[in-house]
């Protein structure tokens, strides 16, 4: 297959994300070594009712883009899929051992966790078959199933 040309935005991205990753790995070993066991928050409703609030719209932005089967379904359940599984590790993380950490892994196992993989076997399976779509109606053989190997195919950004 022909190696597809790279624009500078993509191109910068790809030479960026790296140096990003690497900070990333320097300020984790920072907090690990400087941040308290335990913390007392401040504005812990407004944050956690925030948090569901963006959840809230995402999901129902992904509800609304499937049933009127828009593209943009995909990266809002990408959003969704992400925010279920962050919403899950905070629930555990944060809980309090007795109860509240049952109901919160209970929580995490039958509801959370499950959307996230049904929204991600979504994205996984309407890429794939955009891909195809595209590549049929450009008159091209689409011979790609795996996302990994599958190139851009832009080169306007």
């Amino acid at each position: 297959m022909a190696k597809l040309a790279q624009s500078a935005y993509t191109r910068f991205l790809g030479r960026l994300l790296p140096f990003v990753a690497v900070g990333l790995v320097g300020w984790m070993s920072i907090l690990t070594f400087t941040l308290p066991n335990s913390y007392r928050a401040q504005h812990w409703v407004v944050t956690w009712v925030g948090f569901d609030a963006a959840l809230l719209v995402s999901i129902g932005v992904t509800a609304w883009a499937i049933r009127k089967k828009r593209q943009l379904a995909i990266p809002a359940a990408m959003v969704s899929a992400t925010l279920l599984i962050i919403d899950a590790w905070f629930d555990i993380m944060t809980s309090r051992k007795g109860l509240d950490i049952k109901l919160a892994l209970a929580s995490a196992a039958f509801g959370e966790i499950p959307m996230a993989l049904l929204l991600f076997n979504f994205i996984k399976r309407s890429l794939r078959r955009s891909l195809s779509n595209a590549h049929k109606r450009a008159g091209l053989e689409y011979v790609s199933t795996s996302l990994r190997r599958t190139p851009l195919v832009f080169d306007d950004l």
